[in-house]
């Protein structure tokens, strides 16, 4: 897959490219969706399939306070846009200039003129251009004159454990996460949720608990609701079930939060390493015990618990729970 940073990064390698333009923070079922739609166009022609982002968030310049944490940091953004579909990504470099353009003319500049698309395929609430003024009816009539068609796509909805009917947004994800509700979450994504970051050096209580664990720090990533939970990790080429622990360590004095997950069955000095924390299931709550051998019990019932999901897993074949 190409990864063009920029503008005036764009060649001719793009021209006639079916393209699609959005944040696609957690790469969800409704994104999926669309680069679907956009392959498919694409196969007619032997188009490459395009998705055009933005790093960072225009709302963490338009409105600060109301950034949200991401769902999928740069590099596992690319990763599942890759697995979804698409040849190329184009990274916008958000900035005032472009913020301040209009709606008319971003697709003019930007989209014509650098990649003269084919086809532009959004969803029905895509919107764009200085204020979000432009949407997908503005595509359509700026189509013409720009000599590419429009493809809109439907919102994918599903019903959660609860019954409700949801339809998928990163926004949905992100509070299905908040709730520690990784079930539905995974759902919505067509994939479980996966923390990434750097592994880091902890305080060294798990090892003095009988089960050393890796002490992740994710940056600006969303960090579901505290608790425990069943996953599995994957750090320096190998990939193991895993109990990860997002809390405060209450027991042992702790104020400050930490993501934290005891590898089954495999150790190594992994400190710099890139891990990714996938989360299947929350077994239980953070809670404070009456202390060290009390929590050492538990988290001994906490890491059986990852084993049996594991191996239950294992047996029907599926790649998690």
């Amino acid at each position: 897959m190409r990864i063009y940073r920029g503008i005036s990064s764009i060649d001719d390698h793009l021209r006639g490219a079916v393209l699609t333009v959005g944040n696609f923070d957690g790469v969800h079922l409704g994104h999926q969706r669309i680069l679907r739609t956009a392959h498919a166009l694409a196969k007619v022609s032997s188009a490459a399939v395009v998705a055009m982002t933005f790093e960072p968030h225009p709302i963490s310049i338009l409105r600060p306070e109301r950034d949200p944490p991401r769902l999928t940091p740069w590099d596992e953004k690319l990763h599942q846009l890759e697995r979804a579909g698409a040849d190329a990504v184009i990274r916008l470099a958000t900035d005032w200039p472009l913020l301040s353009l209009s709606a008319e003319d971003f697709v003019r500049e930007v989209l014509v003129k650098r990649i003269h698309p084919s086809y532009i395929v959004e969803g029905p609430n895509f919107a764009f251009g200085r204020g979000r003024a432009g949407d997908v009816r503005t595509l359509e009539q700026l189509s013409p004159k720009g000599g590419f068609q429009v493809r809109i796509v439907e919102p994918y909805r599903l019903h959660l454990s609860d019954g409700r009917q949801i339809v998928v947004s990163s926004t949905q994800v992100r509070a299905l996460l908040a709730a520690g509700n990784v079930v539905d979450a995974a759902h919505c994504l067509g994939r479980p949720y996966a923390l990434v970051g750097t592994v880091i050096h902890g305080a060294g209580a798990g090892r003095r608990l009988g089960f050393p664990t890796i002490n992740l720090d994710v940056g600006k990533q969303l960090v579901p609701a505290e608790g425990v939970y069943a996953g599995a990790a994957e750090v320096a080429g190998l990939r193991a079930p895993a109990a990860v622990s997002i809390g405060t360590r209450p027991t042992l004095g702790g104020t400050s939060l930490a993501i934290e997950a005891f590898v089954l069955d495999e150790s190594g000095d992994w400190y710099a390493e890139t891990a990714r924390l996938e989360l299947f299931r929350r077994l239980r709550d953070q809670r404070k015990f009456d202390g060290p051998q009390a929590l050492s019990a538990q988290i001994a019932v906490d890491v059986q618990q990852v084993r049996e999901i594991a191996e239950a897993a294992q047996k029907s074949g599926e790649p998690c729970p």
